[in-house]
């Protein structure tokens, strides 16, 4: 919810009790981030606000969540009165992630206007939040948001596009660091580490991706000072290999990056080495404590089971069901004066019993057609069941050559529901140009139709793939970590662009 784009540009008279409704309603991180939009749009309520903004800062100092209280330093922003916390003795820099003054400096010596994009406190993950990994307990106790160019060679030539992600700093019981990475689809869990041979590698290498990217957002703690648009260089590749994630742990494939800090002047400050590996989005629903968004992939994962077991039921169905019987084949000569044209008996002893009907012409005329008329009669003389057949032969010549395309042949099924003796009757349709041609019926007992199976089994597997589609989008949003990037208004009133439209 942000707060400050519903009342910014609301009826001055209106600000205050809406503002006061948010805070009744929880959100007092997103009210106190949009105190100072509300004083530049309304300096006439600055003391009031002020207030507002003292009476929620007192309560989140009281509610910051710390890993162990004893050993953290917890304390409000010199700016904003907000509540924070040091928890990494090694901590050299702390940025508020209400307003983003930088604790370590006063707030008119920092640029409020580039830090202040506004982390979204009420997104899935935000500071302060644990991370339930592998056994560990961890807190997200930083982030970053970095945008920039990713080159990478593919079918033979480089390609370049824009990309952006999200670094969150997390701290475990025993103060380790390690880095949760969200690029917007997949998320990564990364850690230093040091190798055998430690070098750059080269900037036309092909097996490695290469980022140029700039820090457009920080909050929170960092073992280094950040500064607004820092350059940092990257360059990525799969390992083949994999890498026991700890001493003991078990092994994965995993990702080796290098990366580069540039300082002002856009040269190499500090050079870090990185390894990191993907984290599947149930690890991650369960690592956010995500118990609803698990139990929905859950039941979609057993609906694919379902309709996987579903399909050898339809195979198994359809070869009972299509055991067939002795084939039946009657051939007769046909012409323009045949009529009622016995071809042969078929027998039904039980109802319901599927026929399969094949019936050929061995000869058919250019541009000539021949109408056959067939039906089954009872053994009291009345027709049970009729069908019309046209045969058909055309042909001629285009831009492409002479073609020809025919009809001579009709496959169908037949499904008879009263035992008796029915026969097999033909007669040639009046006025068919074909003079006269071969026909032959084939009757095949216990045979049904092999559509319903198909589409049964087209209709189970466009439904795993819903499933899964399902699957995906439940994981792919509900495990997001990126940080949220909302618009922020000038004193005018009119909102500002926000960074993916500057960067555009």
């Amino acid at each position: 919810m942000q707060i400050s784009k519903r009342l910014v540009g609301m009826h001055p008279d209106k600000v205050l009790g809406a503002l006061q409704q948010h805070i009744d309603s929880g959100h007092e991180k997103s009210a106190l981030q949009a105190i100072p939009d509300l004083q530049l749009q309304h300096p006439q309520f600055h003391n009031e606000l002020e207030q507002t903004k003292a009476r929620i800062s007192a309560k989140l100092v009281e509610g910051v969540k710390v890993l162990h209280r004893e050993e953290a330093q917890v304390f409000r922003c010199v700016n904003c009165g907000g509540g924070l916390a040091r928890q990494n003795p090694e901590s050299k820099v702390v940025i508020c992630h209400y307003c983003g003054c930088d604790a370590e400096h006063p707030a008119q010596h920092i640029h409020l206007e580039r830090w202040n994009k506004a982390l979204d406190l009420e997104s899935n993950f935000t500071i302060g939040d644990f991370f339930e990994f592998e056994g560990q307990r961890w807190q997200a106790i930083g982030v970053q948001l970095f945008s920039g160019r990713l080159k990478e060679y593919d079918d033979g030539e480089w390609e370049t596009n824009f990309a952006r992600y999200t670094s969150w700093w997390m701290l475990n019981e025993r103060r380790e660091i390690a880095w949760l990475i969200d690029d917007g689809s997949v998320r990564y869990w990364a850690d230093k580490y040091i190798p055998e041979r430690p070098s750059l590698p080269s900037k036309t290498d092909k097996k490695y991706e290469h980022g140029k990217w700039k820090l457009e957002f920080a909050a929170g703690e960092f073992s280094y000072q950040p500064k607004p648009g820092e350059g940092h260089l990257s360059a990525e590749k799969s390992s083949r290999e994999s890498m026991p994630v700890r001493p003991g742990g078990s092994s994965h494939r995993y990702y080796v990056s290098a990366e580069t800090r540039l300082n002002a002047n856009g040269e190499p400050k500090e050079i870090e080495f990185f390894r990191s590996r993907k984290i599947p989005d149930d690890d991650m629903l369960f690592a956010l404590g995500k118990s609803t968004e698990t139990t929905d992939m859950k039941r979609w994962k057993h609906s694919i089971i379902g309709l996987i077991s579903a399909l050898p039921l339809l195979l198994g169905m359809h070869m009972y069901l299509n055991q067939g019987g002795e084939e039946v084949i009657k051939s007769v000569e046909l012409n323009a004066s045949s009529t009622s044209v016995q071809l042969q008996a078929i027998t039904v002893e039980e109802p319901g019993t599927m026929f399969e009907m094949n019936a050929v012409v061995n000869k058919l005329n250019a541009n000539k057609w021949l109408g056959v008329n067939f039906w089954l009669e009872n053994s009291d003389g009345e027709a049970a069941y009729a069908k019309y057949l046209e045969y058909w032969r055309e042909t001629g010549r285009d831009s492409d050559g002479p073609w020809d395309e025919s009809k001579r042949g009709f496959r169908w099924h037949v499904r008879v529901d009263e035992p008796d003796t029915y026969k097999a009757l033909v007669s040639v349709e009046p006025g068919s140009t074909q003079a006269s041609s071969g026909f032959r019926l084939t009757t095949e007992p216990n045979r049904s139709s092999t559509t319903p199976f198909i589409i049964a089994a087209v209709f189970s597997f466009l439904m795993i793939m819903l499933c899964r589609s399902k699957i995906k989008s439940i994981g792919a949003v509900a495990a997001s970590i990126a940080v949220k990037v909302k618009r922020r208004f000038d004193p005018a009133g009119k909102p500002k662009r926000d960074i993916q439209e500057q960067m555009s």
